[in-house]
């Protein structure tokens, strides 16, 4: 029961309805829209993102299809499997991104932070984040670890 719990509080995490860059309580500096990024980073691509989400000494792990569009005016936009799933950072000259997640959903709020890479091949990077979730009425403190990896 309690894995089922730990899944629901990641899928919430990562199904947020309420998105956005944010500097409030943000985990790191977003990355600016880059000047000069090489043409050659823009298309799309597809991968994977395995988290790891942490609650009450018991972690749970699971593995979401994602795809990540690196558009022409240097922007790295994170797609789930559902529309209302998201994320949208700068990308800097060098190919590197940042950015923040706030969540808040019904009974669970938080900060996810990204960051990665794009070379025109691949994408790749890293997720971390913690936040609240209140189950059955109890606040559990939730923490997410994750990394992704996709190619065009």
């Amino acid at each position: 029961m309690l894995n089922r719990v730990l899944l629901l509080i990641v899928v919430l995490f990562l199904s947020a309805c309420d998105l956005g860059d944010s500097d409030s309580g943000a985990m790191v500096e977003p990355t600016l829209p880059g000047t000069n990024v090489p043409a050659s980073f823009a298309g799309t691509y597809t991968g994977t993102l395995d988290v790891t989400a942490e609650a009450l000494g018991v972690s749970e792990s699971d593995s979401f299809d994602i795809t990540i569009t690196v558009t022409d005016d240097a922007m790295v936009r994170f797609e789930g499997d559902d529309p209302d799933e998201v994320f949208v950072v700068g990308l800097a000259n060098d190919g590197s991104f940042a950015g923040n997640l706030q969540i808040q959903e019904d009974d669970c709020s938080g900060s996810l932070a990204t960051t990665g890479q794009v070379d025109g091949t691949t994408a790749s990077g890293e997720v971390t984040g913690s936040g609240q979730c209140r189950v059955s009425g109890i606040s559990v403190d939730v923490t997410l670890n994750g990394s992704f990896s996709a190619t065009r």
